[in-house]
Order: C-alpha cells, then structure tokens, then sequence
C-alpha cells in the first residue's frame, strides 16, 4: 500500500500500538484530540473513561478519527504541530520521506514544506488528492453548486473557478495555519442560499428559540457535537429539538463547513418529505447563532438504544423489524421519487431517531447528494465523506456514489440491529463488524444479542438480507425498494 494515501484505519498494528503507548505517557493524546482534532469536551471526557475499562484512550482517540476517513498524513502534521518527535518517528514509515524532516523542526520546516510544494504545484504528488473536480448541480437561477472538500455547497458562478486555483486554495486550508482570522458565521451568499433551500420551511425568531429553551439552559442539552450543541425546547407549544451551530474561533472553516452541510439539510427536508425522514419546522439565521429547528425524538436515536444498559430500554425483536422497516422505507423513497435519486451518504444508527412508538426517522442529511441518471451506474466524486464502517469499497477506493452506497450502509445497520456488536472492534480479529459476521466459522445464532429472548427466525433473516447488502460488488447488493419487500415479508 501506498504510504501517499494510507488512512489511519489502514496503519499497521505494530505503529499503531507504539503510537497509542507513546500517546498514552502523560496524557497526550488529549492535546491531540482536544486541541488539534477539534474533539469537543464531552467526547474527551468519554474517552478518559476508557482507563477505568482497561482501555487505551488514545486507541479509541484513533478509531474515532479514522472513522472519518483522516490519513496518517493528516495525523503526522498534527504531531509535528505539537512537537511530539516520539510520537511522530513511530509512524514516519508509513509517510512520504519528503515529510520526515518535519521531525526536526515541526513548526518551520512544516510551513516551508508545504509552502514550497503548493508553489511548485508538486503538492498532488505527496498529498491524498482532495479536491480534484466537484460535484455540481444546477439552480434555478443558473449558477453552481459545487461541493468540495472543505466547503460543500458553495455557490459561485463556474467560469469564476478555475482547477488550479481550487486546488492550491484547499490545500492552504486543510494543512497550512491561516495568517489572519477568516470571517465567522453566515456570507450574504450563505444567506441567499438558505432563502432559497428553505423554501416554505419558516424562519423563526432567534429570540423565540432562546426563550423556548429558557435561554439555552444547559439541562435541557441533548447533545454536543464538533459544530454545536442540541437542545430540547417548546416552540409554539410543541416539544422541539433545536441545533445551534457554533462559531468557533480556533476553526473558522469547520463552522464553515457546518454552515454549507446545514444548507444541504434545509434543501434535501424542503424537497423530500416522508414518515421515515426527520421533519424539520424551522430555522433561524437572524441571530448570534444559526439554528434549525427539528421535531423532537422522544425515542432517542438508534445507536444509543442499541447500546444501552437499561433494560426497560432494550429494543424487542418487534421493534428492531418495525425500525428496519421504517429506515428501509424512508430511503428507497429518496432513491425513487425524483428524476435522480437522493443519496443519504451517512446512514448509520446514530442518524436514525426513533419517536414515541419507536418509529424510525432518518435524520442529518448534511452529506446527501443527488446522484446519477437511472442510464448510468454512479458518479465520481471529490472527497470522501461519512463514517468508514460504514462506506463500501467502491466508494472508499475509487470515490464512486451510487444508492448501492446507501445499501451497503443499510446492510451494516442490520448487523447491529441483530447483533447489538460494536461497528469496529480493534480486538476482534476481523475488526469491522460486517468483516466479522461474513467470516464468522461458529454458528451465527451465537452472535445474536441474548438481551431480547426468542427471536431466532427474525434474527436469521435480518442476517440474511444483510449479507446480500454488504456485498463488495455494487451490481450485486440490491436495490432499497427489493430490500424494504424482503423486510416486509418477515413474520415474527
């Protein structure tokens, strides 16, 4: 494998392990994660926990990064901007020897490097490439929208835009320190384009919301993540889910980046209304924070009620079918109903809410794209975004989007479903979940999750139709709406 473009899920388990006990020495990996991966406070502190389990946090600092497709490249650099020369020689064998007198001095010969590459426009042949060619799609009033790999969803006119430019330009984003602070919260073109991808979604007073959250109290948070923080409010006498968006001063282009994915999300819920996709009542861009505004998911999400420890909360065999149903349900229709279908692009449990009656909603469409016309297989695309079990070989290799992406995704959510087993284990041998179920040699009954009691058939042909899901070929996983027939057709 090249060490060019290798990812950090790909590095060899000899450095990694070096790595994390390097890392683990004086804590840190918590400069890492905090400072320079961007982690918030609550998934720091979850990952301190990891001691008290016999755990490596550094070893789930990595998996959780490399979950999100960074490459040891990437991983290298943020080492050299600490200064961690330890930490950074146990994986210099697996970087271009070009970088490896970052060792010496992380600080300057990291920006001369880099500098010099981008103004020789050597800077392809060192570095993963990110941002080759774009994604477009017209709009009603004619101008583009590209989506790259640093700000999806920006709209410019085409002639504007020249390859060169694009590539220099994201390059100084994703690896050199800006100069000057870059401008926080929305441009008058993200203005614009909200305006037009709300369409009759209403914009709601910021005031209304903070009031409907008793001005953002903190014990009404449902959740903290890279770009914001969620609280549950009342707005108009209606339970409601309310995702402020950050701005956050040490990673403008993160709230940037966030910015663009929420347009995506006001587009894609304006356009696709379903019973299985999350509703979406509102957003605000007129105060301190941009926000939408979500129906509020009693249920809580998938991932979590897979996970827990309550058992008055553990999901039956008839509520796993009911929630694989709904899901299946709700993505051969943004599969089907337009001239193109919508791809999710991020299907996994934690993307899918559950009602009151444990109904399945998909939500978070930050990463849906529009994919190609029913004559072609798929469309290529420039930078690969989702959560790595999660994503297909064709996808992750080659950067091909097709639905068979979404199956495939539909497929490992399956196993979960009936496994209630980690997406990715580091001491499994075959640590991938899907990996480890496929190459299982003992009976596979002996994977079901032994909370719920009975069940054998479902679970026997949960399992089944996720085989054919994940299978490597795209031509050989089937369609959503074959998929959602099959579900059906299970009697508990």
């Amino acid at each position: 494998m090249s060490t060019q473009s290798i990812y950090v899920y790909d590095l060899p388990h000899s450095e990694r392990k070096e790595l994390c006990r390097i890392l683990d020495q004086n804590n840190k990996w918590e400069e890492l994660g905090g400072t320079h991966m961007k982690y918030d406070f609550l998934t720091i502190q979850g990952l301190r926990k990891e001691v008290f389990r016999g755990n490596s946090p550094s070893e789930e600092l990595l998996t959780l990064w490399g979950h999100q497709n960074h490459t040891v490249l990437e991983l290298f650099i943020l080492l050299s901007r600490m200064k961690h020369y330890q930490a950074m020689s146990a994986i210099k064998s697996q970087v271009d020897r070009k970088f490896h007198v970052l060792i010496n001095d992380a600080d300057d010969n990291l920006n001369c490097l880099l500098e010099d590459l981008v103004l020789n426009r050597h800077a392809k042949d060192f570095i993963p490439q990110h941002n080759i060619d774009t994604d477009r799609k017209i709009l009603n009033d004619g101008r583009m929208l590209r989506k790259d790999n640093q700000n999806p969803q920006i709209v410019v006119n085409e002639n504007e835009v020249s390859k060169e430019d694009n590539e220099s330009d994201n390059f100084n984003k994703l690896f050199l320190k800006p100069k000057s602070p870059l401008p926080l919260g929305l441009t008058m073109s993200d203005i614009s384009c909200v305006a037009e991808s709300a369409g009759a979604i209403p914009q709601i007073p910021y005031e209304e919301l903070q009031k409907s959250t008793n001005n953002w109290d903190s014990s009404v948070i449902l959740g903290k993540g890279g770009f914001g923080i969620v609280f549950k409010g009342v707005w108009k006498c209606t339970q409601v889910a309310i995702k402020r968006i950050e701005k956050r001063e040490d990673n403008p282009e993160s709230h940037s980046e966030q910015i663009k994915q929420s347009i995506t999300e006001l587009h894609c819920l304006n356009a696709y209304r379903h019973d299985n996709i999350l509703p979406l009542y509102g957003y605000s861009i007129g105060g301190p924070h941009p926000c939408l505004v979500y129906q509020y998911m009693s249920g809580g999400c998938l991932d979590n009620r897979l996970r827990t420890r309550d058992p008055n909360k553990v999901l039956s065999w008839e509520q796993r079918l009911n929630i694989a149903i709904g899901t299946a349900r709700g993505l051969q229709f943004l599969h089907t109903i337009g001239e193109k279908p919508l791809i999710h692009g991020d299907i996994k449990p934690a993307n899918i809410l559950l009602d009151p009656c444990d109904n399945a909603k998909i939500g978070d469409f930050g990463l849906a794209r529009e994919g190609p016309h029913s004559n072609y297989t798929h469309i290529k695309v420039s930078r690969i975004h989702g959560t790595r079990p999660y994503l297909p070989d064709e996808f992750l290799r080659s950067k091909k989007v097709s639905t068979k992406v979404d199956t495939y995704s539909f497929g490992v959510v399956l196993l979960e479903i009936a496994t209630a087993l980690g997406v990715y284990v580091e001491q499994r041998q075959h640590k991938f979940l899907r990996d480890h179920v496929i190459n299982y040699e003992g009976d596979l009954l002996e994977l079901k999750d032994r909370r719920v009691t009975s069940g054998d058939a479902c679970y026997t042909k949960l399992i089944d139709i996720a085989k054919l899901c994940v299978n490597k070929k795209p031509k050989d996983r089937p369609e959503m709406v074959a998929v959602l027939i099959s579900l059906e057709e299970i009697h508990l």
